[in-house]
């Protein structure tokens, strides 16, 4: 099975493409704005690479958020054209079961999965993972110091891009750190991995949303937040 996938949900655009589950090409690029004007060139760069076309693909996936409203907007969308255009199944991946996923089965052993990650306001999103990658807490926006209460008395990974910031809050002798070595960032192959694995599992696909755990900042007047 040949999969595509990206993300746009934060300040890059990441993409790859898989064959039954084997990297055959990824690309990356580090943007702040603009993701809607590199991204479609930067799939077809990792479509030649990997020496496809879009007719070669069996499945699209995608990243949800939490994340940049816009960017989110612009993934999603592309997403959706494509899907439409090449008549393919498309699957929507959260950034936190993603990154929770490429942790090692040795480091979560016998731990908590604390998923943090960046608002770009004083405040984290979070979602907290059993060691077998089962939700104990469900996602949500959460003050640094509330950290502490969703956490204390465990032994505890702690990874994503905000992890830096957050480590000061859990500074207590009850909670028992280690710092994941794995990337804080979502990697596109993992979400073509946990696409393929959903699409193979014969689950009902619907059409990925996106995953805001808060409204934007600035609203359209008497406009309702919708996509």
């Amino acid at each position: 099975m040949n999969v595509l996938a990206f993300d746009t949900t934060a300040s890059s655009c990441s993409t790859a493409v898989l064959q039954n589950k084997k990297p055959l090409a990824e690309k990356q690029k580090t943007i702040e704005r603009g993701h809607a004007e590199f991204l479609v060139p930067l799939i077809e760069e990792t479509l030649l690479e990997a020496k496809l076309s879009y007719k070669d693909l069996d499945l699209l996936a995608v990243t949800t958020g939490p994340g940049a409203f816009t960017s989110i907007r612009i993934g999603l969308a592309t997403a959706r054209s494509l899907a439409i255009a090449c008549n393919l199944p498309l699957i929507g991946i959260t950034n936190f079961d993603a990154i929770v996923n490429g942790i090692s089965e040795t480091e979560r052993k016998g731990r908590k999965i604390l998923v943090i990650l960046e608002t770009k306001r004083l405040d984290f999103y979070v979602c907290l993972y059993d060691e077998d990658l089962s939700i104990l807490i469900e996602p949500q926006t959460v003050e640094g110091s509330y950290l502490k209460m969703l956490v204390k008395d465990v032994a505890l990974v702690v990874v994503g891009d905000a992890k830096k910031r957050a480590l000061p809050f859990l500074a207590f002798p009850e909670v028992k750190i280690i710092e994941s070595t794995s990337v804080p960032y979502v990697n596109p192959a993992i979400v073509a991995k946990l696409a393929e694995s959903i699409l193979v599992s014969g689950v009902d696909i619907y059409k990925p949303l996106p995953f805001y755990l808060k409204p934007p900042d600035v609203t359209p007047a008497n406009s309702p937040l919708r996509f």
